[in-house]
């Protein structure tokens, strides 16, 4: 019995490999390939070749390497989600950075040399500190300001 599957099965694999296919072209010129010539028309005999049977070793080195090339891209994508999360996070601070530093630069402009509240101190600021802290604010807006 297995001896007659395995001969219906071999002779079935023979005529699927020795199958010939035709190729033709319609009077509109459109090519089709067929395993059956057709009835009326010329036809051409195409010879298709398969890929090489590959050892079960090869394959499984294949299947190794796609593997690490997906393993890879899924860590290549995390990554690239991560340095996003940071480029956002960033970008929110020095936004944050860039407006403290336009309103300490806009109250040390318009109110001169007046008293300045420092945590629970006022200082009067001298010319000189009012400068300096007015040149510290330009910088930071330089700095923290880029578009």
């Amino acid at each position: 019995m297995k001896q007659t599957l395995l001969l219906a099965f071999l002779l079935l694999f023979l005529a699927a490999a020795s199958a010939e296919t035709y190729k033709w072209v319609n009077e509109e010129g459109v090519v089709t390939y067929s395993q059956t010539p057709p009835p009326d028309a010329k036809a051409e005999t195409v010879k298709i070749k398969s890929a090489p049977a590959s050892s079960a070793g090869d394959s499984k080195q294949r299947l190794k390497a796609l593997r690490q090339k997906l393993a890879d891209s899924a860590e290549d994508r995390a990554l690239k989600k991560e340095q996003k999360r940071e480029a956002e996070e960033i970008a929110k601070e020095n936004k944050h950075n860039c407006s403290v530093a336009r309103k300490n630069l806009e109250q040390l402009t318009a109110l001169g040399n007046r008293l300045y509240k420092v945590g629970d101190d006022y200082l009067r600021l001298t010319e000189e500190d009012r400068q300096r802290r007015m040149q510290e604010a330009r910088d930071q807006i330089k700095e923290y300001c880029k578009r």
